[in-house]
């Protein structure tokens, strides 16, 4: 019996062990299994327009902080004679507290007049106006922050203002929307051919790119049946005497050849002057691209067809080429070959309908690298118009796990520089090594970022915009501070080796073939200044190193006597010289010469085709390396992941510093410290040079344009 007892009391011991590991092993298991992923939270913040005769003019997005005013110059509004401005706010169901407003000198510095905008509504659609006082100076434009509570978010909004005067920009935005309607109408596009300039140079093959040197047909679309989704909302870039840019942007829907819809953003750009009696057409560009989705036939067995979309693709694939990401109007896209997935990897679009706020064009996508697990890293740049950091312009780093599928951002670097000013600016070199290292770009510094500690110091400082140059994938730089002595560095393994100059002669890094380093030598007396660049080094020699030999051998030396190099552009394997010779004094420009690489030319890689239809004419595509099964394929969408530690990164003094910018069709085309770049590039694009205080530096004269047309 004794012994009955001592069995039953171990097996009740034993039991009671048993449920006290269950439930130990069960709370852990729920801590492990705890869902730390979610999905990119929807936009919050309103949007603001001004009126003007009914119509919305200038659509604004907020910013959840005081953003550099000098590098907030995008729209400008015209003031009306009796100084009251209009405004319209979309509140997205939020409820608007308070409107206010500051006039500032266009570079902040003095604040002209501010006060508070009395506005009526509802969570719709609320209204209000903006009396501006008789302070302001005849054609001169100002700074207008407009600055708005909802609920217990405050938001910043940012245009320039100046009296309309004598532009008649109400007239100007009349005539662009006309056009527009034209454009749009079979039975009236025969208005239109007075207005063109049809050039045998101009591509009369794609719909990607329409100007007014295009045919009337692509004008007026050609075969393509499109619809408006949206309505075209008119932005004002310019306004002066001698002309107006205005822009309209809209989404355009059509039906695929499979019966899905297909969706596009469109971009019209019109450069336009006042006449004594007519209205006169000086430019006129469209250009569209195509809103990916992965959807009817876009896959096929060889290729992926991107559909109507410019040619320059940005792209990468793992080492095999069976996993190749893509980025598509502010999307990034992978496709995995061997599991035959498709993943949206990053996007602030929702699934279902088209929010403008998720559709806002101000961010673009680096991919940094891609593995042969379908896990890559990538980084989002500018404004971010959902999420976490809603309403902030920054950089973003992330990593998407190809096995979980799942999103995680490691380090966020905010900036209060628009991304205009951000994409010229920030972001030249973008790399993460394996070891968490991340190395960016700013101005004329390399920053060199511990992403687990945050921790940021100055790499690399006082440099030159064309003395630094990296190897396509970011792992291999090359810069030079005097040209006296030029620094390799493998950013992956932390190891460098420098090349220096003999005596009387400059050194200046160009660019990389793979991981082969490309660079020049010229005499200092060979020296000289160019329509687009002053001091320029005319090379004598131009070489080409191997990186990945400790001896750091030279593989290739280029020489023509009586021939120098002034630059390079690598292009499919091979590397194109541009060249001058010598007349006198004077240095002119000579035939390009070419140097081949077959090993990277022969390499089976992905490519970039098109293909032509009668209705979208020529898209672009995609070519695999080896054919699918056909199947279609399965869409994935990745989770986030929530980080439960802060991973922002504050950069004191993230500023602008270039000392010229130049604006055309909207955008900044160029950041220069060199004023005949800046020239040169203005004069090109028909745009303008700000100086870094927004004061006008150069633009395009009335004396200077062309021979305009006009509308009846």
């Amino acid at each position: 019996m004794q012994q009955m007892r001592r069995g039953i009391q171990k097996i009740l011991i034993l039991l009671a062990v048993f449920i006290v590991a269950l439930f130990t092993f069960s709370k852990l298991t729920n801590h492990e299994t705890k869902d730390l992923t979610t999905d990119l939270a929807a936009p919050t913040l309103p949007v603001v327009y001004f009126e003007d005769n009914g119509h919305p003019l200038n659509e604004l997005h907020g910013y959840v902080e005081e953003m550099s005013v000098i590098s907030m110059r995008d729209t400008i509004t015209p003031l009306p004679e009796n100084g009251k401005l209009s405004l319209r706010i979309d509140p997205y169901d939020n409820k608007i507290k308070e409107v206010s407003f500051q006039i500032r000198s266009l570079n902040g510095d003095r604040l002209v007049q501010d006060g508070n905008v009395q506005v009526s509504g509802d969570k719709t659609a609320v209204t209000g106006t903006i009396s501006v006082e008789n302070l302001l100076e005849e054609q001169t434009e100002y700074q207008l922050i407009l600055q708005v509570t909802a609920g217990e978010q405050t938001s910043y909004y940012y245009t320039r203002i100046m009296e309309a005067g004598k532009s008649q920009i109400d007239a100007c935005v009349d005539f662009v929307e006309e056009f527009h309607a034209i454009t749009m109408n079979k039975e009236r596009q025969s208005e239109l051919s007075s207005y063109m300039e049809p050039s045998s140079a101009a591509d009369n093959t794609t719909l990607q790119k329409v100007t007014i040197n295009n045919s009337l047909s692509q004008a007026c679309w050609g075969d393509f049946v499109g619809t408006e989704v949206t309505t075209p909302v008119v932005s004002i870039k310019e306004m002066n005497d001698d002309y107006q840019v205005i822009l309209l942007e809209y989404i355009m829907s059509s039906v695929g050849d499979s019966g899905n819809s297909e969706y596009y953003n469109v971009e019209e750009y019109y450069r336009v002057r006042v006449g004594a009696e007519k209205i006169y057409l000086l430019s006129f560009e469209r250009t569209m691209e195509e809103i990916f989705r992965g959807e009817g036939d876009q896959i096929s067995k060889d290729m992926i067809d991107l559909g109507i979309r410019s040619e320059n693709v940005s792209y990468k694939t793992n080492e095999t080429g069976n996993v190749i990401c893509f980025v598509q109007q502010g999307e990034l896209w992978s496709y995995n070959q061997i599991e035959n997935n498709l993943t949206r990897v990053f996007s602030f679009r929702s699934q279902e309908g088209m929010d403008i706020r998720e559709n806002y064009q101000e961010h673009d996508i680096r991919i940094l690298r891609v593995d042969e697990g379908g896990s890559l890293d990538f980084v989002v740049y500018g404004y971010m118009n959902c999420g976490e950091h809603e309403g902030q312009v920054g950089v973003s780093v992330c990593h998407y796990d190809g096995v979980t599928n799942t999103v995680e951002e490691m380090l966020f670097v905010p900036t209060t520089l628009s991304y205009e000013i951000v994409k010229e600016q920030i972001g030249k070199l973008m790399y993460v090594s394996d070891s968490g290292v991340f190395y960016l770009t700013v101005s004329n510094q390399v920053y060199r970022i511990q992403m687990d500690s945050r921790k940021a110091e100055v790499y690399i400082d006082g440099l030159k915009s064309d003395m630094l140059v990296n190897s396509e994938d970011g792992r291999y730089i090359a810069w030079s501070e005097d040209g006296t002595t030029m620094h390799v560095t493998d950013l992956e393994k932390g190891e460098s080796f420098d090349i220096h100059a003999n005596e009387n002669q400059l050194l200046k890094p160009l660019g990389f073939l793979g991981s082969d380093c490309i660079y020049g030598w010229g005499y200092r007396t060979d020296i000289f200044s160019t329509q687009t660049q002053t001091d320029t080094l005319a090379l004598s020699q131009v070489l080409i190193v191997d990186t990945s030999d400790s001896a750091h051998s030279v593989m290739k030396t280029y020489e023509t006597p009586g021939i120098y190099v002034t630059g390079i552009r690598i292009q499919d394997g091979s590397i194109y010289l541009s060249r001058v010779m010598k007349n006198g004094d004077i240095y002119v420009d000579t035939t390009e010469d070419t140097i081949m690489n077959r090993d990277l030319q022969e390499k089976d890689q992905v490519n970039i085709d098109t293909v032509v239809s009668d209705v979208k004419q020529k898209e672009v595509v995609l070519k695999l390396l080896e054919e699918t099964s056909g199947n279609t394929p399965k869409t994935l969408i990745p989770k986030l992941i929530e980080n439960e530690e802060p991973n922002t990164l504050e950069i004191k003094n993230l500023n602008a510093s270039s000392a010229y910018y130049v604006y055309a069709k909207g955008k900044v085309v160029l950041a220069t410290d060199d004023m005949a770049a800046a020239v040169q590039s203005a004069d090109a694009n028909k745009g303008v040079v700000i100086g870094n205080n927004l004061l006008y530096v150069w633009r395009l004269g009335q004396s200077q344009t062309q021979e305009p047309l006009t509308i009846e």
